[in-house]
């Protein structure tokens, strides 16, 4: 009960209320759809523009690097060339003298060199590691080395190999940060005889970038990941990337947006050509966004504006649109309720609604235009079924049994007046029993059977019956004695003089969906002219057995529609073929 007051007073939304639902809802979309867009948009653009601002600081760093990379060069060129070591160099250690003209060597060539790193202004020191163990270096004395000190470094072999290479940053004996420049001494045999080492300190580095970070890192890496030059010093030196990951997140650019630990940076690129460095920068985006964010709110304050002013025209709009419909539904209420509807509808509105309006007057008007004719195919379906009814029993169908049943009395023949007796009282009950237009299939079998019965004993061998029907039909529905008319049609107009003798044969099957029942015979059949014939009987009901077929063809259209009925084959050539199709009904 309280579910049928719910549902009573449950009421669907107003068109107004749709209307201002489904505005808002397209403004809503529009306008986040396309702040979303334009905001991801100007974001990408901001990011494009810092990126290239960005990596040009990294190609003045870059160009910074190069010029210490050309004074290192420069400065080790001065030391490493000195003819003195290679003339003097002999297996076994030196003599005091020849140490002291070594020294003396040294000393000037420092002093031609001061100048020159004076203008510089690198901070480095070099080392000669001698294969017959003398070493003089310019870094402290307590922390020299010798050459067998570096033999087991893995960049030895490539020294020996390539002549001249730059180590990335490593630890000095003191435990300092250095990049060095590593030369291979020969004889003029080319025999290896010593290593010159020109070490520049991780700080002359360091120093050209470290003003320029704040919030954010930059850093060098050298060709396979290790990090050359940083300021916090505890990662220098340490493999920080694989260069085949790198260079997937870069690609072709030289920019892209990583997220880190929970964060999102802008890391930006530049490869140094002449040392195969790469310098990288590190950025919070949402240091570099904190601008955007303030534009982005802006936009959102603005769009809450737009959203406000659209949303009152909306409200004007589905005011205007829905007045003239909301006078349209009270006129269509009146006519709900008027029991002569004779009401018409003058609501005026927009074009569209006045067009409704004519439109619904004259379908009022095809209404009770229907309704008359409505009441009038009634009046004609109750005067068809008097016409079956009175038609169910023909006096000259009583008039043929009652003479057949006496002839067979004054011949004689007990037992067939006795069959002729029970198959008319079966066909007086099925008749007589009208209790609904509707039978059983089984039914109407066992009625023509009795029909069947009756014309033996008046035909005798001239006429046979055969009813073909799959089991699963005989429970099925049809329209009380649609068949009997036919058969007897069958009988009536299959003999002549030319045939002496008819088989009528009535097969039930479905198809489609749809029962098919088929009465064939082979009797006289259908030509075109009999055919013609036999329609302009029926059409004028000029005999009983045509006027029997007429009322079958109206019952079957009055019942289920025009796309049932009866049809007549006139391409049969062996007799003639009736087909009714009706549905199938439980």
């Amino acid at each position: 009960m309280g579910e049928v007051n719910m549902r009573k007073h449950r009421r669907p939304l107003k068109l107004k209320t749709i209307l201002i639902i489904l505005s808002a809802s397209i403004i809503i979309c529009t306008l986040g759809i396309s702040g979303i867009i334009s905001f991801q948009m100007f974001e990408r653009l901001m990011v494009q523009k810092i990126s290239n601002s960005r990596v040009d600081v990294l190609t003045q760093i870059s160009e910074k690097v190069s010029a210490i990379k050309s004074n290192a060069e420069m400065l080790s060129n001065l030391y490493f060339y000195n003819e003195n070591l290679t003339d003097l160099y002999h297996e076994g250690s030196y003599t005091r003298e020849e140490q002291e003209k070594i020294l003396e060597n040294f000393k000037n060539i420092e002093s031609l060199s001061g100048m020159t790193q004076a203008a510089t202004g690198l901070d480095f020191y070099y080392s000669f590691l001698m294969e017959n163990g003398y070493t003089y270096s310019t870094g402290p004395a307590k922390n020299a080395q010798s050459l067998a000190d570096y033999r087991n470094k893995l960049w030895f072999l490539d020294v020996l190999e390539e002549k001249e290479k730059w180590i990335s940053t490593y630890e000095d004996s003191q435990g300092k940060s250095i990049v060095s420049i590593a030369r291979t001494m020969t004889d003029e045999n080319g025999d290896f005889i010593g290593l010159f080492l020109f070490n520049i300190y991780e700080k002359n580095f360091s120093q050209v970038f470290e003003s320029l970070s704040d919030k954010n890192d930059i850093y060098i890496v050298d060709n396979i990941g290790n990090i050359v030059s940083h300021r916090n010093k505890e990662l220098i030196g340490i493999r920080f990337y694989d260069m085949d990951v790198m260079n997937e997140m870069f690609r072709e650019q030289n920019y892209n947006i990583i997220e880190k630990s929970q964060k999102k940076y802008l890391f930006s690129i530049y490869k140094n050509q002449e040392l195969n460095w790469i310098l990288v920068e590190e950025i919070p985006l949402e240091l570099l966004l904190g601008d955007v964010k303030s534009i982005q709110r802006r936009m959102v304050m603005i769009g809450l504006i737009i959203f406000s002013v659209s949303m009152l025209v909306c409200f004007y709009i589905s005011h205007r649109t829905t007045r003239p419909l909301g006078e349209l539904v009270h006129e269509l209420e009146k006519v709900g309720k008027s029991e002569k509807n004779d009401q018409k509808f003058e609501a005026a509105g927009w074009h569209e609604i006045n067009t409704i309006c004519e439109e619904c007057n004259y379908m009022n008007q095809r209404i009770r235009s229907l309704v008359t004719a409505i009441k009038d195919s009634e009046k004609k379906k109750r005067a068809a079924e008097m016409g079956f009814m009175q038609s169910q029993m023909s006096p000259h169908f009583l008039y043929n049994t009652l003479f057949s049943i006496r002839c067979l009395v004054d011949m004689g023949n007990k037992q067939g007046a006795i069959g002729i007796i029970d198959a008319f009282t079966s066909i007086l009950k099925y008749i007589l029993s009208y209790k609904s237009e509707f039978v059983d299939v089984s039914q109407e079998i066992k009625f023509l059977e009795d029909y069947s019965i009756l014309q033996k004993y008046r035909y005798g061998d001239q006429f046979s019956l055969e009813i073909i029907c799959p089991q699963e039909l005989y429970q099925k529905k049809v329209l009380r004695m649609i068949l009997e008319p036919l058969v007897e049609n069958s009988l009536f107009h299959g003999l002549d003089d030319e045939v002496d003798a008819i088989h009528v044969a009535v097969s039930f099957q479905v198809c489609d969906g749809d029962m098919l029942i088929t009465v064939t015979d082979d009797g006289v059949g259908f030509t075109d002219e009999n055919y013609m014939e036999l329609s302009r009987k029926i059409r004028s009901k000029e005999q009983s057995n045509m006027i029997g077929m007429n009322n079958i063809r109206e019952r079957i259209k009055m019942n289920f529609g025009k796309k049932y009925g009866l049809s007549i084959d006139t391409n049969y050539e062996d007799g003639a073929r009736i087909i009714v199709k009706i549905p199938v009904l439980e």
